[in-house]
């Protein structure tokens, strides 16, 4: 199975799950029910966004080269993406004390660390206003991000790292 064809799948299971959610939505009068599955659809939304960048990379590259040049010379989509965060992520050391003042408030950038890594969630659309479901920018969110994205590490290779966070 080709990258494209793995990634339109990923997308076709993401929008029958984001359309079973959607009716969950409408036949439940819980309100900790709907939020909780408020949060699972922007988290799918989320990922069908990654998929759809993904499958653009894919289609993108595959114009600008042929195949077997490709599968030769480059790593796939989501080794990239993995090697470029690892290569990309600054050797920035940064307290707790010091990531506290990263707020979004104030003109300051938005950051959050998870798992010793502080990442920059300024311009990310689920971290609007420099919030998401409660948490706040500026906070090392390890256990939170833990408990609710079990098994999403796409998330994180989704946002640009900053630095790491000394205990």
């Amino acid at each position: 199975m080709s990258n494209i064809d793995m990634y339109r799948r990923q997308m076709d299971l993401t929008y029958s799950e984001i359309n079973y959610l959607i009716r969950l939505l409408y036949a439940t009068n819980d309100q900790e029910t709907k939020n909780l599955t408020l949060n699972q659809l922007w988290n799918k939304f989320s990922h069908l966004q990654f998929i759809n960048q993904l499958l653009y990379n894919e289609c993108f590259q595959s114009h600008m080269s042929t195949p077997t040049t490709l599968q030769a010379s480059q790593p796939s989509i989501p080794e990239a993406i993995t090697q470029q965060n690892q290569t990309n992520t600054p050797q920035i050391e940064i307290t707790r004390e010091q990531l506290s003042e990263f707020t979004g408030m104030n003109g300051k950038p938005a950051y959050v660390a998870v798992d010793e890594i502080i990442y920059d969630v300024t311009n990310n659309a689920a971290w609007s206003v420099a919030s998401h479901f409660g948490l706040t920018a500026g906070e090392d969110l390890s256990q939170e991000f833990a408990s609710c994205h079990t098994g999403q590490q796409w998330i994180l290779e989704t946002l640009p790292p900053v630095g790491r966070l000394i205990t």
